[in-house]
Protein backbone atom coordinates (compact mmCIF):
# COMPACT_ATOMS: atom_id res chain seq x y z
CA UNK A 1 0.00 0.00 0.00
CA UNK A 2 1.15 3.63 -1.44
CA UNK A 3 0.88 6.41 1.76
CA UNK A 4 0.89 10.05 0.99
CA UNK A 5 0.72 12.20 3.56
CA UNK A 6 0.98 16.32 2.98
CA UNK A 7 2.23 17.84 6.14
CA UNK A 8 3.55 21.66 7.11
CA UNK A 9 2.67 24.62 8.79
CA UNK A 10 -0.61 25.90 9.54
CA UNK A 11 -1.09 28.37 6.00
CA UNK A 12 1.00 26.83 3.69
CA UNK A 13 -2.01 25.25 1.63
CA UNK A 14 -2.32 21.91 2.72
CA UNK A 15 -6.26 21.69 2.53
CA UNK A 16 -6.05 23.45 -0.68
CA UNK A 17 -4.03 21.42 -2.47
CA UNK A 18 -6.02 18.29 -1.22
CA UNK A 19 -8.89 20.05 -2.53
CA UNK A 20 -7.58 20.40 -5.76
CA UNK A 21 -6.07 17.03 -5.94
CA UNK A 22 -9.91 15.64 -5.41
CA UNK A 23 -11.14 17.70 -8.04
CA UNK A 24 -8.57 16.71 -10.23
CA UNK A 25 -8.48 12.90 -10.00
CA UNK A 26 -12.18 13.35 -10.42
CA UNK A 27 -13.00 11.97 -6.76
CA UNK A 28 -15.34 15.30 -6.28
CA UNK A 29 -18.44 13.14 -6.73
CA UNK A 30 -17.28 10.22 -5.08
CA UNK A 31 -19.46 9.31 -1.91
CA UNK A 32 -17.89 9.72 1.55
CA UNK A 33 -17.95 6.43 3.46
CA UNK A 34 -17.67 6.80 7.37
CA UNK A 35 -17.84 3.77 7.82
CA UNK A 36 -14.86 4.16 10.30
CA UNK A 37 -16.35 6.99 12.88
CA UNK A 38 -12.86 9.33 12.85
CA UNK A 39 -12.15 8.34 9.52
CA UNK A 40 -13.92 9.46 6.78
CA UNK A 41 -12.82 9.28 3.38
CA UNK A 42 -13.65 9.87 -0.25
CA UNK A 43 -12.64 6.54 -2.08
CA UNK A 44 -12.50 5.96 -6.31
CA UNK A 45 -11.40 2.85 -6.93
CA UNK A 46 -8.18 2.01 -4.89
CA UNK A 47 -7.72 5.89 -4.03
CA UNK A 48 -8.86 7.38 -0.60
CA UNK A 49 -8.34 10.39 0.55
CA UNK A 50 -9.11 10.84 4.58
CA UNK A 51 -10.48 13.92 5.56
CA UNK A 52 -13.28 15.74 7.32
CA UNK A 53 -16.54 16.85 4.99
CA UNK A 54 -18.53 19.29 6.27
CA UNK A 55 -22.29 19.61 4.29
CA UNK A 56 -21.57 21.39 0.70
CA UNK A 57 -17.87 20.71 1.56
CA UNK A 58 -15.69 18.83 -1.26
CA UNK A 59 -13.08 18.78 1.32
CA UNK A 60 -12.83 20.33 4.91
CA UNK A 61 -9.28 18.67 6.07
CA UNK A 62 -8.11 16.80 8.81
CA UNK A 63 -7.88 19.47 11.26
CA UNK A 64 -11.47 19.26 11.86
CA UNK A 65 -11.01 15.13 12.67
CA UNK A 66 -10.97 14.49 16.59
CA UNK A 67 -7.68 14.37 18.42
CA UNK A 68 -8.50 10.69 19.13
CA UNK A 69 -7.80 9.80 15.04
CA UNK A 70 -4.89 7.81 14.95
CA UNK A 71 -5.77 4.55 16.67
CA UNK A 72 -8.86 4.31 14.29
CA UNK A 73 -6.63 5.39 11.84
CA UNK A 74 -4.36 2.80 11.54
CA UNK A 75 -7.02 0.45 11.66
CA UNK A 76 -8.50 1.87 9.37
CA UNK A 77 -5.03 1.42 7.28
CA UNK A 78 -5.02 -2.31 7.94
CA UNK A 79 -8.19 -3.12 6.41
CA UNK A 80 -7.86 -1.60 3.24
CA UNK A 81 -6.34 -4.04 0.38
CA UNK A 82 -2.66 -4.24 -0.13
CA UNK A 83 -2.72 -2.20 -3.69
CA UNK A 84 -4.68 0.57 -2.03
CA UNK A 85 -3.34 3.95 -1.85
CA UNK A 86 -4.34 6.82 0.54
CA UNK A 87 -3.68 10.26 0.59
CA UNK A 88 -3.97 12.60 3.88
CA UNK A 89 -3.07 16.16 4.76
CA UNK A 90 -2.87 17.78 8.15
CA UNK A 91 -2.27 18.12 11.77
CA UNK A 92 -4.08 15.38 13.31
CA UNK A 93 -2.48 12.61 11.53
CA UNK A 94 0.92 14.69 10.42
CA UNK A 95 2.72 13.36 13.18
CA UNK A 96 5.71 11.55 13.89
CA UNK A 97 4.75 8.74 15.46
CA UNK A 98 1.91 8.29 13.17
CA UNK A 99 4.17 8.63 9.99
CA UNK A 100 6.96 6.25 11.75
CA UNK A 101 3.72 3.78 11.78
CA UNK A 102 3.39 4.23 8.51
CA UNK A 103 6.64 3.88 6.80
CA UNK A 104 7.05 0.96 8.98
CA UNK A 105 4.03 -1.25 7.60
CA UNK A 106 3.80 0.91 4.05
CA UNK A 107 5.61 2.50 1.09
CA UNK A 108 4.85 5.92 2.54
CA UNK A 109 5.77 9.39 0.69
CA UNK A 110 5.32 12.40 3.16
CA UNK A 111 5.01 15.61 1.23
CA UNK A 112 6.19 18.85 3.28
CA UNK A 113 4.51 22.41 1.88
CA UNK A 114 7.06 25.04 2.31
CA UNK A 115 5.87 28.53 2.92
CA UNK A 116 7.20 32.27 3.25
CA UNK A 117 6.14 33.34 6.48
CA UNK A 118 4.46 36.27 5.14
CA UNK A 119 2.50 34.79 3.36
CA UNK A 120 1.09 32.21 5.80
CA UNK A 121 0.57 35.68 7.43
CA UNK A 122 -1.54 36.54 4.37
CA UNK A 123 -3.27 33.42 4.46
CA UNK A 124 -4.13 33.54 8.25
CA UNK A 125 -5.49 36.91 7.85
CA UNK A 126 -7.71 35.90 4.22
CA UNK A 127 -9.18 33.06 6.30
CA UNK A 128 -10.01 34.74 9.30
CA UNK A 129 -7.54 32.33 11.36
CA UNK A 130 -7.49 33.31 15.05
CA UNK A 131 -4.79 30.95 15.67
CA UNK A 132 -2.51 32.55 18.84
CA UNK A 133 1.50 32.88 18.01
CA UNK A 134 2.15 30.61 20.86
CA UNK A 135 0.03 27.19 19.28
CA UNK A 136 1.76 28.32 15.73
CA UNK A 137 4.95 28.78 17.09
CA UNK A 138 4.03 24.72 18.78
CA UNK A 139 3.43 23.83 15.17
CA UNK A 140 6.58 24.76 13.86
CA UNK A 141 8.38 22.97 16.82
CA UNK A 142 6.45 20.24 15.62
CA UNK A 143 6.97 20.35 12.27
CA UNK A 144 10.62 20.91 12.54
CA UNK A 145 11.00 17.81 14.80
CA UNK A 146 9.28 15.73 11.85
CA UNK A 147 12.15 16.61 9.32
CA UNK A 148 14.75 16.26 11.67
CA UNK A 149 13.45 13.08 12.58
CA UNK A 150 16.65 10.63 10.86
CA UNK A 151 13.68 7.71 9.90
CA UNK A 152 11.48 10.25 8.43
CA UNK A 153 13.81 12.30 6.49
CA UNK A 154 14.24 9.52 3.99
CA UNK A 155 10.54 9.14 2.81
CA UNK A 156 10.06 12.60 2.90
CA UNK A 157 9.95 15.53 0.00
CA UNK A 158 9.66 19.19 0.20
CA UNK A 159 8.34 21.50 -2.01
CA UNK A 160 7.97 25.03 -2.04
CA UNK A 161 3.91 26.48 -1.99
CA UNK A 162 4.23 30.22 -2.27
CA UNK A 163 1.79 30.49 -5.28
CA UNK A 164 0.46 28.55 -8.19
CA UNK A 165 3.36 27.63 -9.73
CA UNK A 166 4.56 25.78 -7.09
CA UNK A 167 1.22 24.38 -6.31
CA UNK A 168 1.37 22.99 -9.71
CA UNK A 169 4.88 21.34 -8.99
CA UNK A 170 3.57 19.86 -6.01
CA UNK A 171 0.15 18.41 -7.82
CA UNK A 172 2.58 16.74 -10.28
CA UNK A 173 4.38 14.71 -8.02
CA UNK A 174 1.61 13.89 -6.24
CA UNK A 175 0.31 12.83 -9.23
CA UNK A 176 3.39 10.89 -10.27
CA UNK A 177 2.77 8.38 -7.26
CA UNK A 178 -1.23 7.66 -7.77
Amino acid sequence: MKVIAIFGEPGCGKSTLMRRLIREMDMENSPVNNSFKLVPYHQKDNIYILGKYEEGEVFAGTDRMSMAVQPEAIKFLESLPADSIVLYEGDRLGTASFLENCNDKYDLTAVYLKTDREIRQERYAERGSNQNATWLSGRESKISNILGNMVLKFVTESYDNNDIEDQNKVVDFIKTLV
